[in-house]
């Protein structure tokens, strides 16, 4: 009886200590540090070590195990204030930097995060509004370009004919390495009078946006070209023959090729294609001395294309990271 009192009591008291380290974190056998090539003091190794465990665990993914199947190993390289982190273990290697001791444990959380859901450090995919690092912070937290740009170019407008009209707009494209918002302001189309073909007589058209707002997705975002496309909405209208005439929301659809996208000043070929989400209306009267009376309302549908060349130039270019 006392025997099987003292195993009880054995046990416990393993347990209880199994439990106490969990809680403090200490002695986890799951991250180490790798002693060869790290350059932090032994003490903020220990804290390092510890650090990183518990990151894994704020994930979902404690490490703490008897056998710890699966090893992480971390190691620091210092230089000024400036600290490079290598961690490495089942999910890959990450590395980043960090300006000071201070900046670590946000690093480790955007490290970890990376080594567990397999996405890149770079851009938005493991930061959120807790763990942005003093570095990332100093350059910008994500790096962009912006800069305006004027273009111009040659469409048709489908109404009850199609006219050929040059076109023109002015905008500001602000950029990461893969996506890219684009405002663009007064972009049109304008087809004069013709005079001297069988549609003489004709008053002409016109056609497209006052604001147009896209976004873009480039296919090579680190190159220094690369095709793009893209889409978003628009509000403007058309006016086209004598009597034809409609204005609304237009949906936009973009494909293009921009040069060079490491250079203050840039170059796009781009081709657009406006669809309203309304039909444009003509209305025939019957006038008389007394009233005016409406003869006939049609409606018809008026999307437009056009392709245009266009420089942009950029002011203050800071350096990408």
């Amino acid at each position: 009886m006392q025997l099987k009192l003292r195993i009880g009591v054995a046990v416990l008291c393993t347990c209880a200590a199994v439990a106490e380290a969990r809680a403090a974190g200490t002695n986890d056998p799951c991250v180490v540090i790798d002693e060869q090539h790290d350059m932090l003091p032994p003490a903020d190794r220990t804290a390092a070590a510890r650090l990183v465990a518990r990151q894994f665990e704020l994930e979902g993914q404690p490490l703490f195990e008897p056998d710890c199947p699966a090893k992480y190993t971390i190691s620091h390289i210092v230089l000024g204030r400036t600290i490079v982190v290598r961690l490495e273990g089942p999910g890959g290697r990450r590395e980043g930097k960090a300006l000071g001791m201070d900046d670590l444990p946000a690093l480790y959380s955007q490290m970890v995060r990376s080594m567990i859901t397999g996405l890149p450090m770079e851009g938005f995919n493991v930061i959120d509004r807790t763990n942005v690092t003093l570095a990332q912070a100093t350059t910008e937290r994500v790096p962009a370009d912006t800069f305006w740009y004027a273009r111009l170019g040659y469409g048709g407008l489908f109404g009850d004919r199609t006219y050929g009209a040059p076109g023109f707009g002015v905008g500001f494209r602000g950029e990461l390495d893969a996506l890219a918002v684009d405002v663009s302001f007064f972009n049109y189309q304008v087809a004069t009078a013709d005079s001297y073909s069988q549609y003489a007589g004709s008053s002409g058209a016109i056609g497209g946006s006052v604001l147009k707002l896209e976004a873009l997705y480039f296919l090579k975002p680190r190159s220094n070209r690369s095709a793009y496309f893209g889409g978003g909405l628009s509000w403007g209208g058309t006016d086209f023959g004598r009597s034809w005439s409609g204005s609304g929301l237009q949906g936009e659809l973009t494909a293009g090729y921009e040069f060079p996208r490491a250079s203050t000043l840039r170059m796009f070929i781009q081709t657009d294609a406006t669809l309203p989400f309304y039909q444009a209306t003509s209305v025939r009267y019957s006038t008389d001395v007394r009233r005016t009376t409406v003869i006939s309302t049609d409606h018809r549908y008026a999307p437009s294309v056009a392709i245009s060349i266009g420089f942009g130039w950029q002011r203050d270019r800071r350096g990408r990271h």
